[in-house]
């Protein structure tokens, strides 16, 4: 009689095993437990040092029995990665049906209680608690002990996630300008700095979700200097990194910036003056070049730079430097403004066109010019069109002639004359050349760097202002699958920011192990294929990290215990190609699964 508690293709090294215990014993009990990508991300992090690192920065309590913090937060991260999953609730039970697997890569026995709530909560407390700078700087230091992680520049931005969470005066989950579209629920800010064009995260903090951007730049590129112990770095961000204060400060600390200016202010009106100058011809613009997709050279922007003297005070120390302002013009988004523009103008000669009906039941009809002028001018305000239509009416004037008094009207009874008026719109002609204006006066935008010259051209300042989506990326791998931070399943404070602060390390893991997957492949020149589910021929030179972890998760992985009497033996099916190639793009051990055939410590 076997038993058999779960159907699973069984390998040939297995099916020996089974017919071995067999024939020394009546009775043949089978267990499997699934293992999937859980070595690989487990052993990712040993090779990266986690535990011992995690551990140095939690600490447990002298009376801490089992797993250490250090391991409990290690096996949460796998937890998080493999199932696409943060509910704390959720954790208990996934160690439960993989203990064996669990219990052989950390060398331990794990007790029943090692992933209960009340432990999760004193790891996302102690995380909270934790110095968070040290912690990202170990983070990092261990990260280049194994892997080289390249990086042009250093770029900031900030992201929202939001929770059904009750307000408090002075909580971290606050109503604000949201990112997410979701204004009505209470969110936090995590203002974040990535290495650019890798996207790997070096560093981020966590504030209210009301703060505004601004005062939030230099304290985080403050962590990031001295994270990375490195001056002369440059860092880019969008326009609310303008301040001159911020960029007074990174003049002195001998760094650099790369930003845009934005269009309030003081700025709006230099920004106009600029633009004109180069829309009237005044400024020879210079055609910046890129290769496409296809490898062929096209132009992709039009531009000019300008030098201006730039003073602030820092520290009561009077602080003056050049600034080069680079007058921008994107021909692609030249062109889709210009579109977006055209189908304003045929929306609002619509409108215009309606505001005058025929005479009828239910149709408004203006009775005086200053009212039809009126809403005429709010339609092409609100479809933004002012002085580019030409809108002609007419006034119409219908007498009538009328009785006085009641009743049927005679030879002899008073008559009296009343005339009605009302306003017809009878052409709305677009102004072809204030529409011409308007379009040279689209796909602006104005940025200014300290950069010298001689390292960095026009056209190079732009093109790396234009690869900067490193922290946009980011911010999509932490909302979406396999993070997805929101909405936040915490309550308390500071499991608020415990949680968060996982789910960033949890982050970094993933694009590291992109970065170096596809970093293989490149040194290689191959492709990995077999990660499409449903196109198994399809390859790709870039994947993702979250695609590969599906891809594994696919394979099915499993360890099956075959139990004859006293005889215990464990089996791990075979490992795929594709996996195999994987690990060996991330410098990990062949023998990572084999682990799982010996009896946990």
């Amino acid at each position: 009689m076997i038993p058999i508690f779960r159907v699973t293709v069984l390998t040939q090294k297995v099916i020996s095993g089974i017919w071995a215990a067999m024939k020394t014993a009546d009775t043949l009990s089978l267990t499997h437990e699934r293992v999937d990508d859980i070595p690989l991300l487990v052993g990712f992090m040993q090779q990266l040092n986690f535990p011992d690192l995690l551990e140095r920065h939690l600490g447990s309590h002298h009376l801490h029995r089992g797993l250490s913090n250090g391991w409990l937060a290690t096996v949460w991260l796998a937890f998080l990665l493999s199932q696409s999953n943060h509910r704390k609730v959720s954790v208990h039970d996934w160690a439960c049906n993989h203990a064996h697997t669990l219990g052989s890569l950390i060398g331990q026995t794990l007790r029943p209680i090692e992933f209960s709530d009340d432990r999760l909560s004193i790891i996302l407390r102690r995380l909270h608690d934790a110095d968070w700078s040290a912690l990202e700087a170990g983070l990092w230091q261990a990260t280049c002990e194994v892997y080289e992680i390249s990086y042009q520049c250093v770029r900031l931005d900030s992201t929202t996630s939001f929770g059904y969470h009750a307000i408090t005066p002075d909580g971290l989950m606050q109503r604000g300008h949201s990112k997410d579209h979701r204004p009505d629920l209470p969110q936090l800010k995590l203002m974040a700095a990535a290495a650019q064009p890798t996207s790997h995260m070096l560093a981020c903090d966590i504030v209210p979700g009301q703060s505004a951007d601004d005062p939030l730049y230099l304290p985080l590129i403050r962590r990031v200097r001295q994270q990375l112990r490195q001056r002369g770095l440059l860092y880019t961000g969008d326009s609310k990194m303008s301040a001159l204060a911020t960029r007074a400060e990174l003049v002195v600390e001998k760094d650099y910036y790369l930003m845009p200016l934005p269009r309030t202010g003081d700025s709006a009106n230099q920004i106009k003056a600029w633009i004109e100058e180069a829309a009237l011809g005044k400024q020879s613009l210079q055609n910046l070049t890129r290769v496409d997709e296809e490898g062929k050279r096209v132009v992709f922007a039009r531009g000019y730079e300008r030098q201006r003297l730039q003073s602030s005070t820092i520290a009561e120390r009077e602080i003056t430097w050049t600034e080069r302002v680079q007058v921008i013009r994107s021909l692609e988004l030249a062109q889709r403004q210009a579109k977006q523009l055209d189908e304003r103008l045929a929306e609002a000669a619509t409108a215009l066109q309606a505001l005058t009906p025929p005479v009828g039941r239910g149709h408004k009809q203006y009775r005086e010019e200053e009212a039809l002028r009126a809403a005429v001018a709010a339609i092409e305000e609100e479809h933004r069109v002012a002085g580019l239509l030409t809108v002609t009416w007419q006034r119409e004037a219908q007498r009538q002639t009328r009785y006085r008094g009641r009743g049927r009207g005679g030879p002899g009874r008073p008559r009296y004359t009343t005339t009605k008026v009302r306003y017809v719109i009878t052409e709305v002609k677009q102004n072809e050349a204030a529409i011409e204006q308007a379009k040279a006066r689209q796909g602006w935008r104005v940025q200014v760097t300290n950069l010298p010259g001689s390292r960095w051209n026009l056209r190079q300042a732009v093109l790396l202002y234009n690869g900067g989506w490193s922290v946009e990326r980011d911010f999509h791998l932490l909302k979406d699958q396999p993070l997805g931070i929101q909405p936040l399943f915490v309550r308390e404070e500071e499991q608020i920011v415990g949680l968060t602060r996982l789910l960033t390390i949890a982050l970094r893991l993933l694009t590291l192990s992109e970065l170096q997957v596809r970093s293989g492949l490149s040194e290689r020149e191959e492709v990995l294929s077999g990660l499409y589910e449903g196109q198994p021929n399809r390859a790709t030179a870039y994947p993702t990290a979250g695609r590969c972890l599906k891809a594994i998760s696919r394979m099915e992985i499993t360890a099956t215990r075959v139990e004859s009497g006293e005889n215990v033996q464990w089996h791990v099916t075979d490992l795929p190609p594709l996996l195999k190639r994987i690990i060996k793009l991330l410098h990990l051990s062949p023998t990572l699964y084999t682990r799982l055939t010996k009896a946990a410590a």
